[in-house]
């Protein structure tokens, strides 16, 4: 790695790592991961499992999804557990058969992980074509992790020493944090898909949410009806919708002081970059 790339590293990564300090919900800990940990590892989802993954008893492995793709949430995951279970120890194998920390599965199509993983979630992993895996074993219970990054990239770049350095801060991340309850995952789930809208973008459709029209949003922000209409279609593109009913149909599970906080956090990750 040249010089300069080490020190524009160095310096991305020293910003995620103190933005990680701000981190006290669920829903600050996805959008950290997407508007931050992938500017150093792009990825569609994160899928992060604990527990006793050499057993893998029934109930007895935890689940936590971070995911930009459409339908895939944390509680699809733990309702297809039985089925989920199977690809992990394929994961899992093959960890610890490399005797390395992390390990790429490039031209996943082409394998027969593929064919199991994608039979569970034919609709949502269609597009997926790699995955980086990231291990680490916690010394004092014996509980060991997995990380499993899925990308729609055919070949994935891993640098180790990249690898070594973020993921003890995106564990610690995730350990500190409560575990969700299943009554409030469809709400973090939602709140997730809507964090890859801009500041102004969440500012846009939590007014869609309050009942406004085109024109009282226009006034209320002091816009044109038409640059209303143009934040509505990519709005509708980022969250691959088509109507206004299916944007209001996904904000019905986020309170709004949920939009709120997004929007806040999101203007915040603006003044970083």
């Amino acid at each position: 790695m040249k010089k300069e790339s080490t020190n524009q590293y160095l310096n991305t990564a020293s910003a995620i790592i103190e933005r990680s300090y701000q981190i006290k919900t669920h829903l600050d800990y996805f959008v950290w991961l997407q508007n931050s940990v992938a500017e150093l590892i792009p990825h569609d989802m994160l899928l992060a499992v604990w527990g006793d993954l050499r057993q893998q008893q029934d109930g007895q492995l935890k689940y936590d999804a971070a995911s930009n793709l459409k339908g895939l949430t944390t509680s699809l995951i733990i309702s297809t557990s039985d089925k989920t279970n199977h690809f992990l120890n394929d994961l899992y194998e093959m960890w610890v058969a490399c005797r390395n920390p992390c390990f790429v599965v490039d031209a996943l199509q082409h394998t027969e992980m593929c064919q199991r993983v994608k039979a569970i979630f034919p609709e949502q992993l269609i597009e997926i074509n790699s995955l980086l895996v990231y291990g680490m074993t916690d010394e004092r219970s014996g509980d060991e992790c997995l990380y499993i990054f899925f990308s729609k990239e055919h070949a994935l770049e891993m640098k180790k020493q990249m690898m070594d350095f973020i993921m003890p801060h995106i564990d610690h991340v995730l350990r500190k944090i409560k575990p969700l309850q299943s009554d409030v995952i469809d709400t973090v789930d939602s709140a997730l898909s809507l964090s890859v809208l801009s500041e102004r973008e969440i500012e846009v459709i939590s007014w869609i949410k309050a009942g406004k029209t085109n024109q009282e949003i226009g006034m209320i922000l002091s816009i044109s009806q038409n640059t209303v209409k143009s934040h509505l279609k990519r709005i509708f593109q980022k969250l691959n919708i088509g109507r206004r009913a299916q944007a209001v149909a996904l904000l019905a599970n986020v309170p709004s002081v949920k939009l709120k906080q997004l929007q806040l956090q999101q203007a915040e990750h603006s003044v970083f970059s």
